[in-house]
């Protein structure tokens, strides 16, 4: 489902367009005509389309086309639900006159957007709606209503009904649910429906409901006996063992590192740009240096003398005084079917204008060299092409 509509709908949008038009409504044309949304300007043309388009099936399932004081027998006739007190998402419906056919008036229907204030009770107080009127000089508008004299806002000659809402229909204001971390101080919500409200206390207005689920929090409070947990900015929802659960943080593990600053080391491997991995450089073999760096809690924490780059801890090893170096091979002329090793990086052209081919310490086969250019030798295997490497960044076998 999605959450019910604040702002004026545009063009394209189907459910605000008649079906004689390409659209999914079975409404009458609105007057004065929109341009835009053709059933508009008209209560019944909003309400029917805003209700079907929280639904979100992409058709109408509601066809509340009838008047509009009679949307409370066509929505209980197609399974919506009838409340007496609006909440988000819901569809007020007032009668006009006493028929309830139409002759002394057709009513009037509205969608319930917003609640700014509740009642001690939970119950909304103070609304916001959105709405269209038949015959309006305008095809959409907001209105903040007060239910002062059981009206919620309408002038004499109407009395309203209740609202229709949506079976399961439940608004997005509070904040989600997230994966349990045992590293952040959560609080599990076991039951469907834990009311939220804007600030500790039951005195506080009921912001809407925390279904069941994980909920990082972030101040804690004790107010008409309960613990409240304040799980966003303006939402606490209370404590008791019968539906939550607390799970305060545990301390991270202080990570431990074979390497300390200043220990001289022998490098082989890949460099990076940084300490998680990114922005990937050059290749070093057997090079001598020393930690300089540690960045703790990253996948590639250790840098060395000259900010060469950063490196994982399985491509450090201890130095010793008489390291015994990788035997440099001995140079042999290359020719074409040639078996090799790969054992430097090369590049995507043969004139290394290409970004840079990998594949260390892959096998391969010489395909065709190219003499006379930066990187002759173009290597590959029945699948294609490998990359173009120079003659020290391969290894005949």
């Amino acid at each position: 489902m999605n959450d019910v509509r604040k702002t004026r709908p545009v063009a394209g949008n189907k459910y605000y367009i008649r079906r004689a038009n390409g659209g999914y409504s079975g409404c009458i044309q609105g007057s004065p005509t929109d341009s835009q949304c053709n059933v508009l300007a008209n209560c019944v043309g909003y309400a029917n389309g805003a209700t079907n388009e929280q639904k979100g099936e992409g058709r109408e399932v509601y066809p509340l086309t009838c008047n509009a004081e009679n949307f409370i027998e066509r929505g209980i006739a197609y399974g919506l639900s009838v409340y007496k007190n609006p909440e988000v998402g819901d569809c007020l419906v007032w009668q006009k006159g006493s028929t309830l056919s139409g002759s002394d008036g057709a009513g009037h229907v509205a969608m319930c957007t917003d609640v700014l204030e509740r009642n001690a009770d939970g119950t909304s107080k103070v609304i916001i709606t959105s709405e269209s009127g038949y015959g309006a000089s305008k095809p959409f508008w907001r209105t903040q209503r007060t239910n002062v004299n059981g009206k919620w806002g309408a002038g004499s000659g109407y009395t309203f009904r209740g609202c229709l809402r949506i079976p399961g229909y439940k608004p997005s204001t509070v904040t989600p649910n997230v994966d349990k971390d045992i590293y952040k101080n959560q609080i599990e919500v076991k039951i469907t429906d834990l009311r939220v409200r804007t600030d500790a206390g039951t005195d506080k207005s009921i912001l809407g409901f925390a279904s069941k689920g994980y909920y990082n929090y972030y101040e804690t409070k004790d107010a008409s006996g309960y613990k409240w947990y304040r799980i966003a900015d303006g939402q606490w929802i209370a404590s008791n063992d019968n539906w939550t659960t607390v799970y305060p943080a545990q301390p991270k593990p202080t990570p431990t590192y074979k390497y300390k600053i200043g220990d001289k080391v022998v490098i082989n491997g890949q460099l990076y740009g940084n300490a998680d991995g990114g922005n990937p450089g050059k290749t070093v073999s057997n090079r001598v240096t020393n930690i300089t760096r540690i960045a703790e809690g990253h996948p590639y924490p250790y840098n060395t003398t000259g900010d060469l780059g950063w490196m994982a801890e399985s491509s450090i090893s201890p130095y010793s005084p008489t390291p015994t170096p990788t035997p440099t091979p001995t140079p042999t002329e290359l020719k074409v079917g040639d078996t090799v090793k790969i054992v430097g990086e090369g590049r995507a052209s043969s004139y290394g204008d290409k970004p840079v081919a990998g594949g260390i310490g892959w096998t391969r086969t010489i395909l065709k060299i190219y003499k006379g250019r930066p990187y002759p030798n173009q290597v590959g295997n029945k699948s294609g092409t490998t990359g173009f490497y120079k003659d020290s960044a391969l290894k005949k076998l």
